[in-house]
């Protein structure tokens, strides 16, 4: 199996044989081939990726690649699915608007079933906007490759690291990957873009920290009754793990233990691992898990992102059952078309209903591919990733003022559009001038609502409303 991981920075390439790596190779990119962490120039990335695919010697033409989480949605929903009923694409979708945003005209829909009950399922939905799918199989086909599976990145490392709970960071140039696991599930996945201009290593190790804290809060949120473990290990992935300064940084400051990647295939020593942990995930998709699922029955998703637009031609049951019955048909009605005329109106007849029957199946085809889903919007998760850096200064400036005024702030709370923040000054003035404080730093919208007891108590939940979130 040929595996390749497209990333704004570098194309990398790895060959396996079953659970064995045979070679691998990469090529950094230029500058300009990517706008935004999205494809610029499919046919001259194309190009490169063919003269790696040359030079590297992997002959194989079929190919598995990865794409980007980055501008994607996903999540594990609930589906009824009462006894002897077939859960159907519209029940699917009816649930996961209910969850997450969705628009077929610009996104391409995949799903997988990862758990069943008495009456329910369980359901991880990926949605891949159209444009990033599409210029990537550009540059893949003009590559002369032929892509028989698209895997979310995010999935891949979890598939690589091979642990029913855990956190994962992907660290690359222009972007880091979050991924939470819970029993063998890719629960919270993430991909976000480094903040703009140059950044220190303590700037990164705090940006990856806080970011990782977000993930970590609005998992908890979801599922109050299964939190993260403190001691859940942490698993660090990519180019930017050589960076030992970062590193350091980075264990003082998440508080999770890290451990190395142990992928369950075999490897050559001098392989850098890490910085293909997701061409190895690529390689173990389909694969059976080297250990049984987690506590929850769960096994890692093995979705195929690629649309089928894109898959082979294959004849559905049906087509195949139609197309052999009119094989039937015509062996038997050929004979008596020669013979008599009545034969031939027959065979007329006969086609004129397959033409009805095919037409009014052509119908209600495009009658189903031009239903959209029903609008509706919950922001939870879209929210904390278009904010990006402004939410990082939003806490600075909670923090920064507390920290004057000697306010303890014992918990911040991201829900929406909006930040709750509980704090105890030591007595009520103090505590006045705090929320005046942050009504003063212009970054929120004022008034700010005081809690309740306000203007005599000393402490509180303050909710504020960034402007930059309206």
């Amino acid at each position: 199996m040929v595996t390749i991981e497209i990333d704004s920075t570098v194309i990398r390439l790895m060959e396996t044989a079953g659970r064995k790596v045979i070679r691998w190779a990469s090529h950094s990119l230029e500058p300009g081939m990517f706008e935004s962490e999205v494809i610029s120039d499919p046919i001259a990335l194309g190009a490169l990726v063919r003269q790696l695919v040359t030079s590297s010697g992997m002959r194989k033409r079929d190919v598995t690649a990865s794409i980007s989480g980055l501008y994607s949605l996903s999540r594990i929903i609930t589906v009824p699915s009462p006894s002897g009923v077939t859960v159907t694409k519209e029940m699917i979708l009816e649930a996961a608007k209910e969850v997450m945003p969705l628009n077929a005209d610009t996104l391409y829909l995949s799903w997988q079933t990862v758990a069943t009950g008495e009456g329910w399922q369980r359901i991880f939905v990926v949605g891949v906007p159209r444009d990033i799918l599409d210029n990537e199989m550009r540059a893949l086909k003009a590559a002369g490759t032929n892509p028989r599976k698209l895997d979310l990145k995010a999935m891949a490392l979890a598939r690589a690291v091979n642990k029913e709970q855990v956190l994962i960071f992907n660290l690359q140039p222009s972007s880091f990957d979050i991924v939470i696991v819970v029993n063998s599930i890719p629960e919270i996945t993430r991909a976000i873009a480094w903040p703009q201009g140059d950044l220190t290593v303590e700037d990164r190790a705090e940006h990856l920290g806080l970011n990782l804290r977000l993930a970590v809060d609005f998992y908890n949120a979801h599922y109050p009754d299964t939190p993260i473990d403190p001691a859940t290990p942490l698993i660090v992935t990519g180019y930017m793990t050589e960076d030992v300064n970062l590193m350091e940084k980075l264990q003082a400051r998440v508080g999770y233990p890290i451990e190395p990647l142990a992928p369950p295939l075999e490897y050559p020593e001098h392989l850098p691992v890490s910085q293909y942990a997701v061409n190895i995930g690529l390689a173990l998709n389909g694969m059976a898990p080297s250990k049984n699922p987690g506590p929850g029955g769960y096994s890692p998703p093995d979705i195929n992102l690629l649309p089928e637009i894109y898959k082979p031609w294959k004849p559905s049951p049906r087509q195949i059952y139609i197309f052999g019955l009119i094989i039937a048909v015509i062996g038997l009605l050929v004979p008596l078309y020669q013979i008599t005329a009545v034969a031939m109106g027959n065979t007329a007849n006969l086609r004129a209903k397959y033409d009805i029957i095919n037409s009014e199946m052509q119908q209600r085809q495009a009658e189903i591919r031009n239903r959209e889903p029903l609008q509706k919007a919950i922001n939870d998760y879209n929210t904390i990733v278009n904010m990006g850096g402004g939410l990082s200064d939003d806490l600075s400036v909670i923090q920064n003022q507390a920290n004057k005024l000697v306010v303890e702030v014992k918990q911040i709370s991201h829900q929406g559009n909006s930040i709750t923040v509980t704090c105890e000054a030591p007595d009520y003035v103090t505590f006045r001038k705090y929320l005046a404080a942050l009504e003063e730093s212009g970054r929120f919208s004022s008034p700010i609502p005081p809690p309740e007891g306000y203007p005599y108590t000393k402490s509180g939940p303050i909710k504020l409303v960034p402007k930059t979130s309206k």
